[in-house]
């Protein structure tokens, strides 16, 4: 297109895609000696990281070659919805799991005497914390203080 080679003749900007928020990817190339620079004229000159999607951000890193199209575009958001619903059923599933080992071992999760989802992923989250490493009572340390084959 005759508008694109003017483009690129008066600014060195050579237009490679317009996203659906209106964002501008182009590559720049000012000294023919050196690869062309991968660049975002963001729309309204406004740069917001949440409208670029992440095909067009692994563009720009040049960790993909191609400029996105917009069925690539589709089809790793579908991708990532995909993904998104296993997680959340792993996750669900995982939180059954703990419900009904809770339930086996009779454990009352905050002295409600009703065990549920909500308290189970709290539980999950208790569960992630450090536990105390022996001897960290805030002391002195004393190697002869703790032994392990000791009960």
């Amino acid at each position: 297109n005759i508008a694109g080679r003017m483009q690129k003749a008066f600014t060195g900007k050579e237009l490679v895609g317009v996203d659906k928020h209106g964002n501008r990817y182009v590559l720049f190339q000012p000294d023919k000696s050196r690869p062309p620079r991968r660049m975002v004229d963001p729309y309204n000159g406004v740069y917001d990281q949440d409208k670029i999607h992440k095909l067009w951000s692994m563009w720009l890193a040049q960790t993909r070659d191609d400029a996105p199209t917009e069925s690539d575009m589709e089809a790793y958001d579908q991708q990532q919805e995909i993904l998104a619903a296993r997680v959340k059923k792993v996750q669900e599933e995982d939180a059954k799991v703990r419900l009904q080992e809770m339930m086996e071992r009779q454990i009352d999760i905050e002295g409600s005497g009703s065990v549920t989802i909500e308290g189970v992923m709290e539980a999950m989250n208790n569960d992630k914390k450090p536990a105390e490493k022996p001897g960290s009572g805030g002391g002195k340390f004393q190697p002869q203080g703790w032994n392990p084959n000791k009960e």
